[in-house]
């Protein structure tokens, strides 16, 4: 059972209006609008006291704290650390904006890989891009998904609440557009798992995580650091880890895999970014790689087999768009609109 975040236990308010007399002259009378629409006892984000308990759709049921949580708008703290890519750090303001409490897991992408094998693309994205690697052999960690003899896809026992993982950057953005959602950018990964309130260095604060708050190796990269035994060499299912949790309730924001976010990679980009809701460069580095030069982008989180560095919240990674992994996996971000 996948535990909760606390704050989720917490009562759920609802909107007290503070003025029940009826009004003069109705033709003054502003239209009242429902604050807790599907009925599943959140109040919608823009509505509620406390972010904890915000329901980022309210006309769906099936989203609450427990699947998205809420990032108010404001300005967070984005880089630092100790990689050149990552300087100056500095003030960032975000417009408000939900983001999956979990990564996505295998059971999750075979409910969508089946949808659209429905609609005649047999993974693939609408443009024809395969969605799920199944050619991917060339590490220790068999495929996760797998094809029936009937065709259907299949997810191999034991695995459905693990992250997904051997998807590409375009598979990442097609699930999230499918849901209605999208990658989120750098900044707004950034801001989800460190918070607002200080420059912390991971999602839980500044102290060098165990076993017990990530799924990573326990060393900082470098020499010997592939020496160094990982927690658990392999992904674990979707928030065992809770001790880990971010700021706004976000799960496993460090280690177990790491999460593609929308942006293209420029090394040297915060340096020239936008102040309020950066979305990143028009394009890829031209160094990297090497052979297919703009075409990379980036992963955040780090995974169960890298270090404390790489699960830092400023890490950024580069990743070629057209590389799948076993350790890399995404969550979604919803774009947030208030109602007239």
């Amino acid at each position: 059972m996948i535990p909760l975040v606390l704050a989720l236990m917490a009562c759920k308010p609802t909107a007290t209006p503070s003025d029940t007399s009826s009004p003069p002259d109705d033709t003054d009378t502003e239209p009242t609008v429902e604050v807790d629409s599907d009925g599943d006892g959140f109040v919608a984000w823009w509505a509620a006291e406390e972010p904890s308990v915000a329901d980022c759709d309210d006309a769906d049921a099936a989203v609450t704290p427990a699947t998205e949580v809420y990032v108010p708008a404001g300005p967070f703290f984005r880089g630092g650390g100790e990689n050149e890519d990552t300087f100056p750090m500095r003030e960032i303001e975000l417009h408000d904006y939900c983001i999956d409490r979990l990564e996505v897991t295998n059971r999750q992408l075979v409910e969508l890989l089946t949808e659209r094998a429905q609609r005649g693309l047999n993974n693939v994205t609408d443009d024809g891009q395969t969605i799920y690697d199944f050619d991917d052999v060339d590490d220790h960690v068999p495929e996760r998904i797998q094809l029936a003899e009937d065709g259907s896809f299949v997810v191999l026992d034991g695995y459905d609440d693990h992250p997904a993982v051997e998807v590409y950057h375009w598979s990442a953005l097609t699930y999230c557009a499918d849901r209605g959602k999208s990658l989120p950018t750098e900044a707004e990964w950034e801001k989800a798992a460190r918070g607002d309130q200080d420059q912390r260095m991971f999602p839980w604060g500044d102290e060098i995580p165990d076993c017990a708050q990530a799924n990573m190796r326990p060393t900082w990269e470098g020499e010997g650091a592939n020496t160094v035994e990982a927690c658990v060499d392999d992904t674990v299912p979707v928030g065992s880890y809770p001790s880990g949790v971010s700021p706004y309730g976000a799960l496993d924001m460090a280690g177990n895999v790491a999460e593609w976010v929308a942006d293209w990679y420029q090394p040297h980009y915060y340096e020239t970014s936008s102040d309020v809701d950066p979305d990143g460069p028009d394009q890829g580095w031209d160094g990297y790689p090497a052979d297919q030069p703009s075409q990379a982008r980036i992963s955040r989180g780090g995974n169960f087999a890298t270090g404390y560095a790489a699960i830092e919240v400023s890490t950024r990674y580069v990743e070629p768009d057209w590389a799948s992994s076993n350790g890399l996996g995404f969550r979604c971000a919803r774009v947030l609109v208030r109602p007239d």
